[in-house]
């Protein structure tokens, strides 16, 4: 997946630096916030309008703990006793994006922003550990495909496809911010972004593999997760739309 989001990304840039005219301009830059890492390529087209185009990948440097999370002793098994168990959350977002900054002004830096984050529906990982010795034998049996953990040690991820599909995902955004991805007076620029993409309510997912050794992600049942169900029920509703903050460094290629 990581391979086909990056060429599809690539192939993004190329179709819009391949749309521009001889007197337009284009841009490379590089940031980081709340959607990761990214690379990105930016058009000019007239005095109001910027197009990017990019890859953003959070590589798992930002998380958190969470301690005191209970789920069942036995797996689907939401009646028994429970047990606490550390938790680790980190970012994995893996999308490509293609984005409209618009500009009331013809010289000014504030703009609108309007456009999609594509690709991959996970946005973060989630490692469970120390869970009881039922889950490395017995595990989750989720329509046919047997989840369990290794060593006690269970990965999972928190998964959401907005408009689009678990194998294909498309997040609407909608932001605002300051400065020009592709300023023709300056040869380096500065952008600041702050918006939010619609990703709907997030699922917790995890590989499965299938009597044949087939492995494929399946949505773990979050009922038979005993206290833990209340604990992601909780929270998920909140994460529906993802907040985005960032800042992008531009080089004006020509």
């Amino acid at each position: 997946m990581k391979k086909k989001i990056l060429a599809f990304s690539l192939a993004l840039a190329l179709s819009v630096t391949a749309g521009a005219q001889h007197d337009d301009h284009v841009s490379v830059g590089v940031g980081a916030g709340t959607d990761g890492l990214s690379a990105e390529f930016a058009i000019r087209v007239g005095n109001h309008i910027d197009i990017r185009t990019g890859y953003n990948r959070a590589f798992g440097l930002v998380g958190i703990n969470i301690q005191g999370v209970s789920v069942p002793e036995h797996p689907g098994m939401a009646t028994s006793s429970s047990v606490a168990v550390p938790l680790n959350v980190r970012l994995a977002m893996n999308d490509a994006h293609l984005l409209m900054n618009i500009y009331p002004s013809e010289t000014g830096s504030f703009h609108f922003t309007v456009g999609a984050y594509m690709g991959a529906q996970r946005f973060a990982r989630a490692t469970a550990t120390d869970l009881p010795a039922d889950y490395n034998t017995v595990g989750f049996d989720v329509d046919g495909y047997l989840v369990k953990a290794s060593g006690g040690v269970l990965g999972a991820y928190l998964g959401a496809p907005g408009l689009g599909s678990p194998a294909f995902a498309v997040k609407p955004y909608v932001g605002i911010g300051f400065g020009r991805a592709v300023n023709p007076d300056k040869r380096v620029s500065f952008v600041f972004d702050l918006g939010a993409a619609y990703q709907g309510k997030p699922a917790l997912w995890a590989t499965g593999e299938g009597l044949t050794g087939r492995l494929k992600d399946v949505q773990l049942p979050v009922k038979d997760l005993g206290d833990a169900s209340t604990y992601i029920d909780k929270y998920a509703g909140y994460l529906a739309f993802w907040p985005v903050l960032n800042f992008h460094f531009y080089v004006n290629l020509f």
